[in-house]
């Protein structure tokens, strides 16, 4: 290629890892990535870790961020970088185990990180951009450890306010508990500190403690899973509240108020003695219904800006000085699926991209600015294992579009009106689908259609369509079945399940190439549904794009490396004008020239992924660009 791939935009967030840097600029966690994002032209820069990202932090004093990452072959590590340029600016390697939880303390002068082990060992780092990271330490090692509580989870760390010259104090809280923490007094960064479980009164304390906030000095206030709602003065609760039965999602001090929001979007302010209740998902711009997942986190910008995450949406608020009374907009700032993306599809005509993921949703995104389209997006009757969307052949015709889901259900579809032409499931012992492609489209309507469906039993299920497209401007859904796609065949000689297919790309298509997970690789006859004898008939056929994994075409990718395995498959996929192709490799992408036949004689250009292994790749020709989903 001329030039090397650059990482542009990545779509996906860890929910509960969300945190403002300025009043225009916000940082998540993907994968391996913190992803900061400018809310204004939602241009993304990155900071790679070795693992994935579990927890990150912000210090608006010091203009300092740390995240921490899943253990790697020896230690899991905690980045901390500064928060304008995003250089590292030092490496905490002492965490055997996950990192936890993590926060800045003492106006981001100190840093607090929590590992997953047995004992939850607490390590306290000096972190102040002035006398930094060796004052009163050993090089590399923590200013004090200790263990911050033995009976399971925590799931964060709330620094108390004040200035940095007065002593000490912060609080731990996670499964049935608050634990409140403090130096002695004349020594501010002190390599002791003590730790106080904090008294929930006759109750007792609630399952798990989920997200709290200090008011004061002296006051906190910890929010539960069932949504009580506790009021600290020092190390006891005073008092107990419970508005909504569902779990508290977040609370933030604003002005003199303190909000409270739980899972189902409703969000109560408490001000003077007074409620107020706001239901967000009445708003304007909220997530719809069918798609939206409870809330899990949240962040805010002084008294202006929330920041509200779920499993599936990031949403921003945008309040006015009325509080909740005068909110000024609410904007879905991104949206994932809630469960592991298994298929992408590029639309031949328009700029978007259809993914779909085993929460059984076909989302679409603009494929300019990877917003998704709601208006766009449906659900299927299962988890989505498979997607395909054909050409077109004018500008009143429609795609169509084939969804397979794990029960082994497949929906044929006008791409534009959704009007259904079959939908039937192909497999009596409900084997899943794994994956669908179509043939290329012939333009002038003499030659036919083909859809093709590999499925986890090793077969190749075909089908013929009457008309390579729909019309959508007259199609009303009232012609079906066989009127409109025909089943023709089901293709057999696989043991393994079938990992991919390509048809040949000529007029008329005749033939097809298949692979399964055991590298096996067979062609067959298309139109005569029979299987050929030999890879050697099809030797000088054009595949294109070519996705399979195995074939003379790309022998020299799989050089020095093992052969395919079903726990570990490798995606190909041709990248059309560039004689190169991209190979995945786990969590990383590999750019060979095409065809491959032998090791070619410089290394491959490399290009590190999120940081999950990728599950599916392919080539959107019209924005130039590579799409990798993870299996995240």
């Amino acid at each position: 290629m001329e030039t090397t791939p650059q990482l542009y935009q990545v779509l996906g967030f860890e929910a509960s890892c969300l945190t403002f840097l300025s009043e225009e600029r916000f940082a998540i966690a993907a994968g391996r990535l913190v992803v900061e994002i400018s809310l204004d032209t939602r241009q993304q820069r990155f900071i790679h870790h070795r693992e994935a990202v579990t927890c990150l932090t912000h210090s608006f004093q010091q203009r300092l961020g740390a995240s921490g990452q899943r253990a790697g072959t020896k230690w899991a590590e905690v980045l901390l970088w500064d928060s304008e340029t995003l250089e590292v600016c030092a490496t905490f390697s002492f965490h055997e185990v996950d990192v936890e939880a993590i926060s800045f303390i003492q106006d981001g002068e100190v840093l607090v990180t929590i590992g997953s082990d047995r004992d939850r060992t607490m390590a306290i780092w000096p972190a102040a951009r002035a006398g930094v990271f060796r004052a009163g330490r050993k090089d590399g090692a923590p200013l004090a450890v200790c263990s911050a509580f033995k009976g399971g989870h925590i799931c964060g760390v709330a620094s108390a306010p004040g200035g940095s010259e007065l002593p000490l104090r912060f609080a731990t809280y996670g499964a049935q508990h608050v634990k409140f923490w403090q130096s002695a007094r004349s020594a501010r960064l002190s390599a002791a500190i003590d730790g106080r479980r904090g008294a929930f009164g006759c109750e007792g304390p609630p399952k798990m403690v989920v997200c709290a906030s200090w008011v004061a000095r002296d006051r906190f206030v910890a929010g539960g899973s069932a949504g009580e709602i506790f009021f600290f003065h020092g190390s006891r609760a005073v008092r107990k509240m419970v508005f909504q039965p569902s779990p508290t999602a977040c609370i933030l001090p604003v002005r003199e108020s303190l909000l409270v929001l739980h899972a189902n979007g409703i969000c109560t302010m408490l001000s003077s003695g007074q409620t107020i209740e706001s239901d967000f998902s009445t708003l304007d711009g909220w997530p719809e219904a069918r798609f939206r997942t409870q809330l899990v986190s949240g962040a805010g910008w002084k008294t202006d800006r929330l920041i509200l995450s779920s499993k599936t949406h990031l949403v921003l608020i945008d309040l006015a000085c009325g509080g909740l009374k005068a909110i000024r907009t609410c904007q879905v700032l991104a949206s994932q699926p809630s469960f592991q993306v298994t298929a992408v599809a590029i639309h031949p005509a328009e700029n978007c991209v259809y993914t779909g993921a085993l929460d059984g949703v076909i989302r679409c995104y603009s494929g300019a600015d990877l917003e998704c389209l709601e208006s766009r997006s449906l659900r299927a009757s299962a988890g989505v294992t498979c997607l395909a969307v054909s050409s077109i052949s004018g500008e009143e015709s429609s795609a169509w579009l084939a969804v397979g889901c794990s029960d082994s259900t497949l929906s044929i579809m006008s791409e534009k009106t959704r009007h259904y032409v079959l939908r039937r499931t192909l497999s009596a012992k409900k084997a899943k689908l794994t994956c669908a492609k179509f043939s290329s489209v012939d333009m002038s309507g003499a030659h036919p259609l083909w859809l093709a469906v590999g499925t986890e039993d090793g077969c190749i299920h075909t089908f013929r369509f009457k008309e390579a497209t729909c019309r959508a401007s007259v199609y009303t859904g009232v012609h079906t079945g066989e009127e409109t796609v025909t089943k023709v065949a089901t293709l057999r000689g696989h043991e393994a399940p079938i990992f991919d297919i390509c048809f040949a790309d000529t007029l008329p298509c005749n033939f097809l190439l298949s692979a399964d997970l055991s590298g096996k690789q067979l062609a067959f006859d298309v139109p005569m549904a029979r299987r050929l004898p030999t890879l050697a008939l099809v030797r000088d056929v054009p595949f294109c794009p070519w996705t399979a994994p195995v074939g003379w075409q790309i022998q020299g990718c799989w050089a020095g490396r093992e052969p395919m395995k079903a726990s570990f498959p490798r995606r190909f996929h041709e990248i059309v004008g560039r004689n190169s192709i991209a190979v995945t490799n786990s969590c990383s992408m590999e750019i060979f020239p095409f065809p491959c036949v032998k090791p070619p004689s410089i290394a491959p250009q490399r290009f590190e992924g999120p940081g999950a292994a990728i599950s599916c790749l392919c080539f959107d020709t019209s924005s130039d660009s590579l799409i990798a989903a993870s299996d995240t």
